[in-house]
């Protein structure tokens, strides 16, 4: 039977440590920066799954991620709109005064009301005892013509100082749209004694199945090069 077969390292283990440490190096270089290189991938990611969870109308809405990556190899997502945890995550509204909440409707020209602007036209509406609630459905009831200027009959149409604060000027719309029915109303808002939220974002899920591939692949493609 032959003599076992010995094999010394010893005298490579300080070339196998310089090896070692020099692809940690490459590593510690590699990680980082493959994050920064993943960013515009992951931003476009989560633009996708947003125009798949959401019914997205404005590209501004797209635009409201920031992303930022740690020297120590951390990546950090947030998202700046506001209330957007609220729509993703879930939840329940209520009114922080009073007893129900308005949701606006019937804007002009499918803008945007502001909140401020909104409550403060619903104020002017309610000092001027022009609003109806009827089936949860806040409605106004605008003033009409009271002048036969211009052969125009009295009652016949919205007063012109009455439309140009509640629907705003033609070069510049704001406020909502009137629409009489055929009570003379005018839909405003929904009334509501809160509102339920349903979840529509998974941000594990999104971050197993979407993103970790993108950032390895990067910091994979810079390790390469590194």
């Amino acid at each position: 039977m032959s003599s076992p077969l010995r094999i010394g390292i010893r005298s490579n283990i300080a070339e196998l440590q310089a090896r070692i440490a020099a692809r940690k190096r490459v590593m510690d270089r590699a990680i980082p920066g493959g994050m920064r290189d993943a960013k515009p991938a992951v931003r476009a990611a989560l633009q996708e799954e947003q125009r798949v969870h959401f019914n997205v109308k404005q590209q501004r809405f797209e635009r409201t991620w920031r992303i930022g990556v740690k020297s120590v190899g951390v990546m950090i997502i947030t998202n700046i709109m506001k209330g957007f945890s609220l729509h993703a995550l879930g939840g329940t509204i209520s009114p922080r005064h009073g007893q129900a909440l308005l949701i606006p409707i019937n804007t002009s020209a499918g803008t945007r009301l502001g909140a401020k602007k909104f409550y403060k036209l619903i104020d002017w509406l309610r000092r001027e005892k022009l609003t109806i609630i009827k089936n949860g459905i806040l409605y106004v009831r605008p003033l009409m013509n009271t002048s036969r200027r211009g052969g125009v009959a009295v009652g016949s149409r919205v007063s012109k100082k009455f439309r140009a604060k509640f629907s705003g000027s033609f070069k510049r719309p704001s406020g909502f749209d009137i629409k009489l029915n055929e009570h003379g109303l005018t839909p405003i808002a929904v009334v509501r004694r809160s509102i339920n939220m349903r979840k529509r974002w998974d941000m594990p899920d999104i971050v197993h199945r979407r993103l970790l591939p993108l950032i390895l692949s990067a910091i994979e493609q810079r390790a390469r090069v590194g």
